[in-house]
């Protein structure tokens, strides 16, 4: 990936362009099933019928009219033959505050994916708030790696805004996590969310979880989050869950962040949810569950969540997940204010 040539190449790219005034709200990221899915790696063979790229484009694309009435736009980028695993788009790319984000190198057999999703992103803008900002990049030359599903955002509390929990020691590591923690204190600068009034720590902290000997490819498979709901795990005792509790120990919990109530607990394949922000005129965020795990979701966000069934099962043969398919860019994702007696609130 050369960030020079995403520069050039996304202001002319077929999926970029501005919105309809009409339709102000979070735009999805989504890319079609490569016909080479066959190949996509997974971290073990099932034993049945080999991957198919129809059944598994059959279920993305009725996914992605699901995510169609709850956002403002969905862009979907043309899948690439040489790219078996090109439909899971989040391990490209990192949405950060202020319409910023983080281009993602990922393990070596994916790093052609990234431009394409770069290029789409680069290209997203919004009537009167402007466009999306390529704010920092991983540098497989530097042996950054990172990929998006083990990147997990929690809403923080008034001592610190933002958390960013990075899954290291499968196909992440602490370079890549110190990687987005460089784009973060650029983005934040950039957008004037961090000076002399203002410490990082008080805007955001990139937490590294060890996700060795846990059993799990990425920590988005073993956990995620959504607000007023908080985390959702297969068991209190799985170890990615206690590791990023153990890294939010002592920062803020809030109703919306809900980091000090018990997980919500759903079987292992159903760990997986993806939280859309409010789209007017709904009245509620939605949070997109699988099937065996919109019961228990629901009784945790009661009403201020909507909670939708999904499941793409011959992706999941894959180690595919919901998170894994749409990256969300919301122009309403914001820095914030910290609270500090030093800041001034004028």
């Amino acid at each position: 990936f050369c960030p020079s040539s995403a520069f050039v190449t996304l202001r002319s790219h077929p999926c970029a362009g501005s919105m309809d005034p009409k339709q102000y709200g979070c735009v999805l990221l989504t890319r079609g099933v490569s016909p080479g899915f066959a190949a996509a790696q997974r971290m073990e063979d099932d034993g049945g019928a080999p991957l198919s790229d129809e059944l598994a484009a059959a279920e993305h694309d009725a996914f992605v009219q699901k995510l169609k009435p709850h956002a403002g736009r969905v862009i979907t980028i043309p899948p690439d033959d040489a790219q078996p695993d090109c439909v899971f788009v989040e391990d490209c790319v990192v949405a950060l505050p202020a319409r910023g984000f983080f281009a993602c190198c990922p393990h070596p057999s994916r790093r052609g994916e990234v431009h394409p999703v770069v290029g789409a992103a680069m290209g997203v803008s919004w009537p009167d708030v402007g466009p999306m900002k390529l704010r920092g990049l991983a540098n497989e030359k530097q042996d950054e790696l990172i990929e998006g599903g083990d990147v997990l955002y929690v809403k923080g509390g008034a001592d610190t805004l933002h958390h960013y929990l990075v899954g290291v020691g499968n196909r992440s590591n602490a370079l890549g996590a110190q990687a987005l923690r460089e784009a973060l204190r650029s983005c934040a600068t950039a957008d004037g969310a961090l000076h002399e009034l203002v410490d990082e720590d008080m805007l955001f902290v990139v937490h590294e979880v060890d996700m060795s000997e846990t059993g799990w490819l990425h920590l988005k498979s073993a956990i995620t989050w959504a607000p007023n709901v908080g985390f959702v795990a297969s068991s209190t005792e799985c170890p990615v869950l206690r590791r990023a509790l153990k890294c939010l120990d002592g920062f803020e919990a809030t109703p919306v962040n809900k980091i000090r109530d018990p997980p919500v607990i759903v079987p292992r394949h159903a760990a997986n949810v993806l939280a859309l922000p409010k789209v007017n005129p709904s009245p509620n965020a939605v949070v997109f569950a699988h099937p065996d795990a919109v019961d228990a979701v629901k009784a945790r966000g009661g009403d201020a969540v909507t909670v939708i069934g999904a499941e793409q099962p011959e992706l999941a043969r894959a180690d595919g997940a919901l998170t894994c398919c749409a990256v969300v860019l919301d122009p309403k994702f914001a820095w914030g204010r910290p609270r500090d007696p030093n800041y001034d609130e004028d």
